[in-house]
């Protein structure tokens, strides 16, 4: 039998800026690892990490790309590039970015490292969001609207009203920055910061993220060294509302692990029935895996039951955030039914149908739980994990920053 697997592709219209980095945030998210959100889980885990850590993302690589590429932007600018050939010379400016990187060999970091030019999404793509987040992206466009307005001229011309009079100062496009070196593009090129790129950075986490998690930790950021995740991270003297945060971030984390593992053995004892395949392995892996998830919350009943107990504050936190009530509901249920017997939550009826309805509303004929077609095509591999709300590229950061810092005192 021949497998039909249909090509998808997404088109919008960039004309409304707000329309086009909706897309872009979309694009990104389905490009981050561990995007396959079986249960509709990542709406809460992406509110929560971009409260602790705005601007970034997991498929960001190096903070220096923070500095580089209004370099580069900087560059197009000031050679007064048209908007015809704008999107011709950045591909061109970052392709040479590429190879200035390469010398550091694979898996360092380097985006677009083995693809080069033909790389689909470009760093500037990457980071755009995040520029403008940290407020190095001073105006709300999208990039193609700063190619359309900005690249010929280097500065956008003042806004003037009918009778020629100016109404508004012109404004650049990028904050000011350190100046790159002479031969930027032209040679090797590390991702090590100095001392002034660090504290232009740190300044404009602050001035734009004042009390998340990586705005303070940008004063401190060699204790996040040793943390795997971000609430391992010394509170003292911390504001109490980002202790508070981390709090809920934690608990969410801890106990959504044990329904993606539960789907993951109701995925395997269904592939088993139906096509007889053999899943027994994984199902057992995944059963332990939840015994060992079970211990942990028995260890931390009494502040997880605290938290349960008062759900209506944590869903006051992620309010306004986009996250459904058909989502509150479903992580309503199944973290009340973790805390009231961890040890038994792989074999709760109640819990195993909430799991089998949250994926058929999710994914109607797609459900592989409901529907024979969806399942053949498994690939076997189960799913799932706890939330570190992109703690690693984080800490990674907080890394860089600690060595320019050191190096620069």
């Amino acid at each position: 039998m021949t497998t039909y697997t249909p090509a998808s592709s997404l088109g919008w219209l960039d004309q409304d800026r707000g329309a086009s980095e909706q897309v872009a945030a979309l694009l990104r998210s389905l490009d981050e690892p561990g995007t396959l959100d079986e249960l509709g889980l990542g709406t809460v885990r992406d509110v929560f990490s971009e409260m602790l850590s705005p601007g970034t993302s997991t498929v960001q690589t190096k903070l220096r790309y923070f500095i580089f590429l209004p370099w580069i932007f900087g560059r197009i600018e000031a050679q007064r590039v048209s908007p015809i050939d704008f999107s011709r010379t950045l591909r061109d400016d970052e392709a040479r970015l590429i190879d200035c990187l390469r010398h550091l060999g694979p898996r360092q970091g380097v985006i677009g490292y083995n693809s080069g030019k033909e790389l689909r999404r470009m760093p500037s793509e990457v980071y755009w969001g995040g520029l403008g987040s940290w407020g190095l992206r001073r105006l709300d466009l999208s990039i193609a609207g700063y190619g359309q307005r900005a690249a010929a001229i280097g500065r956008f011309r003042p806004e003037r009203d009918d009778d020629g009079e100016i109404t508004e100062r012109a404004k650049s496009m990028w904050s000011r920055l350190p100046e790159p070196p002479n031969d930027f593009l032209k040679g090797d090129i590390t991702f090590e910061l100095n001392a002034e790129e660090a504290r232009v950075l740190i300044d404009h986490i602050r001035r734009h993220h004042k009390d998340t998690l990586l705005a303070v930790l940008c004063g401190m950021p060699a204790i996040a060294k040793d943390a795997d995740y971000p609430w391992e991270v010394p509170t003292n003297g911390m504001p109490g509302p980002l202790v508070e945060l981390l709090r809920h971030a934690r608990c969410f984390s801890e106990l959504t692990v044990g329904p993606q593992l539960v789907y993951n053995v109701l995925l395997a004892r269904k592939a088993r029935d139906e096509f007889d395949w053999e899943t027994s392995e994984l199902e057992e892996g995944q059963l332990g895996r939840l015994e060992d998830w079970g211990k942990q919350v028995g260890d931390r009943y009494e502040e997880l039951q605290s938290w349960v107990e008062d759900l209506a504050e944590f869903w006051h936190v992620v309010a306004g955030h986009g996250v459904s009530v058909r989502t509150q509901d479903f992580v309503t249920t199944v973290v009340r039914r973790a805390v009231a017997d961890p040890e038994d939550f792989a074999n709760d009826p109640l819990v195993h149908q909430c799991i089998r309805d949250r994926e058929l509303q999710l994914k109607s004929k797609r459900a592989r739980l409901a529907h024979r077609s969806a399942l053949e095509n498994w690939s076997h591999t189960p799913g799932g994990g706890q939330f570190n709300y992109r703690w690693p590229i984080t800490k990674s950061y907080l890394a860089d920053i600690a060595q320019a810092l050191e190096e620069g005192a």
